[in-house]
């Protein structure tokens, strides 16, 4: 899995801004950035100027770029219409293809001897666009998807259509990369943001990330440019394939404390119906380890739990509860996940990683 971040030539950034951003993200972990070279409002004298510095720089960084580009693109750069050698000698490594082009014109780009990937729209595909592209026998090897972004508030696309594209998308076997926005930093004219769904436009950029690799997304790009630098770190260092919850605890007890932070759980291949149990988390306990009860309360939602020595053989088993359930003195509520993130719960699956940080 792969984390990008956007640079937008052309809209009065100066050279040195987008440099040092570029940095500043290559050293947390970032390894592709997205541009576009399609908007309307970008000063294109000063963006062709620009490219090939960013692009040199780049690659020097080890990321590669993907640009956006639609059949204006090449009246703006000034060659001719679906030139990939021009893209190849701006050290363009993959064209997002936008509205304009035919599924049989998308399906030749596929076989372009530059050995450019080639990126189709995810949120506007279609099941009939798909079966007319696949009779012009694409080079599968050569295509992926990139979700859009979306400026305006209220256009963004919704949890339901986003998992049915991606459906459509992975039967042809296709990575998808989508996009969250940032909160402090927004993208002009519009300045509300650059999110594929709607319910990111004003979520936690960290809380977006963690759900789109939840949802199995293969590369999550902030759209909007110049992320806080703090926000590029956590989202850099996140591993992609763990579940990580933000927890305020309510517990002192360093054997607990031991179990909940020290390891990766693991939820059980056989999900139980009220919890979610982590399989290993008993084994944290030695012989010498006795957990005494206390704070036995209800449980609500999201509250992490541990079982007390009264629950014999299962003491020493970490859970989170999926619902409310009554007060059982063999059970230690110890922490609770922080409400924005409750639902990220729901993206845990049999055998499913997570783990947990103090708040």
């Amino acid at each position: 899995m792969s984390k990008g971040i956007s640079v937008y030539l052309g809209l009065g950034q100066s050279i040195e801004e987008n440099l040092d951003y570029i940095d500043k993200a290559s050293k947390y972990g970032f390894d592709n950035i997205f541009t576009s070279l399609h908007i309307p409002e970008a000063d294109y004298s000063k963006l062709i100027s620009e490219f090939n510095a960013i692009v040199e720089y780049s690659n020097s960084k080890g990321m590669k770029i993907t640009a956006d580009v639609s059949p204006r693109t090449y009246k703006y750069l000034g060659g001719e219409e679906n030139d990939f050698k021009l893209l190849k000698e701006l050290g363009i490594s993959c064209v997002r293809v936008d509205f304009g082009f035919s599924p049989r014109e998308i399906a030749e780009f596929t076989k372009n001897p530059y050995g450019i990937k080639i990126e189709i729209n995810g949120s506007t595909v279609t099941e009939k666009f798909l079966k007319e592209f696949e009779q012009y026998e694409p080079n599968y090897e050569n295509i992926q998807a990139c979700h859009n972004y979306y400026p305006r508030k209220n256009t963004g696309i919704s949890l339901k259509t986003f998992q049915y594209k991606n459906e459509l998308l992975r039967k042809y076997g296709m990575k998808i990369s989508a996009f969250i926005p940032s909160i402090t930093n927004r993208r002009g004219p519009v300045f509300e943001g650059l999110p594929t769904l709607e319910i990111h436009r004003n979520m936690n950029s960290v809380v977006s990330a963690k759900h789109l690799f939840a949802l199995g997304i293969d590369n999550v790009i902030f759209g909007d440019p110049f992320v806080d630098e703090e926000i590029l770190q956590v989202v850099g260092k996140m591993d992609e394939q763990i579940i990580n919850f933000r927890i305020d605890i309510y517990t002192e007890n360093e054997i607990e404390k031991k179990i909940i932070f020290k390891k990766v759980h693991i939820e059980r291949p056989d999900q139980a119906e009220d919890v979610i149990r982590s399989t290993s988390s008993r084994e944290e306990l030695d012989k010498d380890s006795v957990i005494n009860p206390h704070n036995n309360v209800d449980r609500a939602k999201g509250f992490i739990t541990i079982d007390n020595k009264d629950y014999l053989r299962y003491a020493g088993e970490l859970e989170i509860c999926k619902k409310c359930l009554p007060a059982d003195k063999r059970v230690n509520v110890v922490g609770k996940i922080v409400d924005e993130e409750i639902f990220l719960m729901d993206y845990i699956k049999e055998e499913g990683k997570f783990s947990f940080e103090a708040y």
